[in-house]
């Protein structure tokens, strides 16, 4: 399964830390992050100290999320569609090699394997910077960069064909590719327990036993590698060419690029947005509503055993973008979160029960429904939404918690583009 549009894969897998040769467990030694230094005036008391502890105790763990392979997709220069390379690989062995026998996974991995991960992020810009220039050179310029990432038990294969079915799907909403033309940077992250199939029963229970491991594995992502490249790569690219960043992401996809979105902060020498900053796309995201709410601590007997978040997201004017959420009534995945930590996802109805019912989270957000057909150019979230995060009730055509590539949700991707970057 190959992108298919023009842009980069980012393929992120986790390991021992002696494996990849980043044994330190203070995460002050961390070279790239910081842990969160700052709330907004009217935080509670303990949202500070329980957004340090979350990220203390990821950067702690025996093992570590690490940046394996980037890979390119772009036309052959034979003329022969679409080629891909490969910019870093964490192996000796490449997937693009033919080899008689399949590759196995090497015993140990090269030194130093954490930290060239980052490096490779170096490539990863250049390269971009080159793909954008070479675009206007060639008198097709992107209109866009996408940022897009998948969420849990999603594996390579499978977010690749929904990256190309999204792209596609809103592609055709906008008309064609002289309206969206995106420069695609995708990321593919270790989602899944277990093997591929569903109906085996030892693979459905490792699938849903994963679930809290996966979404602490998803924040981890959010505040690192995806939040380098939407606030560190991706801003340094937009303050250069002008253009602008939408970033998608599904279920703990959406996780993935929230966490980002408000993460700049735990970025060292984060660059300095010279013009719009992100508008960013979450569809049924897998975190929870409370996520907004300052103050908000976990309910009793769960808070035995875990502090909380801290309210990561409380602050909307923080990051200088624009977040918009779909959420629907028939999306009901996973309800076991909500018994076991208390977690109402905003994509569900649930999460929208808590944000209705919750003076301090109704008045962050600007309600909206996307009715059958779309609403054409009467639907624009930013004429009302002002400082608040637009909430969009998509339960007419999303009708399930992973039904995100049917041409409507293209519809409401592509009018929501043109409302906020149109």
């Amino acid at each position: 399964m190959p992108l298919a549009h023009r842009g980069f894969i980012v393929g992120i897998e986790k390991a021992p830390r002696a494996l990849l040769g980043y044994l330190a467990k203070t995460p002050e030694a961390d070279k790239h992050l910081r842990k969160p230094w700052r709330t907004p005036e009217g935080a509670g008391p303990k949202d500070l100290e329980n957004q340090q502890r979350t990220f203390d105790r990821a950067l702690s763990e025996p093992k570590l999320m690490f940046v394996s392979h980037i890979l390119q997709y772009g036309p052959d220069t034979r003329g022969n569609g679409f080629s891909v390379r490969q910019l870093h690989s964490s192996y000796s062995g490449s997937a693009l090699t033919p080899v008689a026998q399949p590759l196995k996974a090497p015993s140990q991995l090269a030194k130093g394997v954490y930290e060239q991960g980052w490096g490779a992020m170096g490539h990863l810009e250049h390269a971009i910077d080159q793909e954008i220039t070479q675009a206007k050179q060639d008198g097709r310029p992107f209109t866009h960069v996408l940022f897009v990432s998948m969420g849990w038990n999603n594996d390579q294969i499978e977010a690749l064909e929904r990256y190309n079915a999204i792209i596609q799907t809103t592609r055709n909403a906008a008309g064609g590719s002289e309206n969206f033309d995106p420069l695609v940077i995708g990321i593919t992250w270790p989602s899944v327990w277990g093997g591929t199939s569903v109906l085996d029963i030892a693979n459905r229970a490792l699938h849903i036993g994963s679930y809290a491991v996966k979404s602490v594995d998803a924040d981890e992502i959010g505040y690192s590698y995806a939040n380098h490249i939407l606030n560190g790569i991706l801003a340094r690219i937009e303050n250069k060419h002008g253009i602008g960043t939408i970033a998608i992401g599904h279920s703990m996809g959406a996780r993935i690029v929230t966490r980002a979105y408000y993460s700049a902060d735990m970025l060292r020498n984060a660059p300095v947005r010279s013009g719009q900053g992100p508008l960013v796309i979450g569809l049924q995201g897998a975190f929870s509503a409370n996520r907004f709410n300052p103050g908000y601590e976990l309910v009793p007997i769960v808070r035995l055993l875990f502090s909380g978040e801290g309210a990561p997201y409380q602050d909307h004017s923080a990051p200088h973008g624009d977040l918009v959420l779909t959420w629907s009534k028939h999306d009901r995945a996973n309800p076991i979160a909500r018994f076991a930590t208390g977690a109402r996802h905003v994509g569900g109805k649930t999460g929208n029960t808590t944000i209705q019912k919750t003076p301090a989270l109704k008045e962050k957000f600007a309600l909206f429904t996307w009715p059958h057909g779309g609403l054409g150019d009467s639907y624009c979230p930013q004429d009302q939404q002002k400082t608040k995060v637009a909430f969009v009730d998509a339960s007419d055509i999303i009708k399930s918690h992973g039904d995100i590539r049917n041409p409507e949700v293209g519809k409401l991707i592509w009018q929501t583009i043109a409302c906020y970057r149109g």
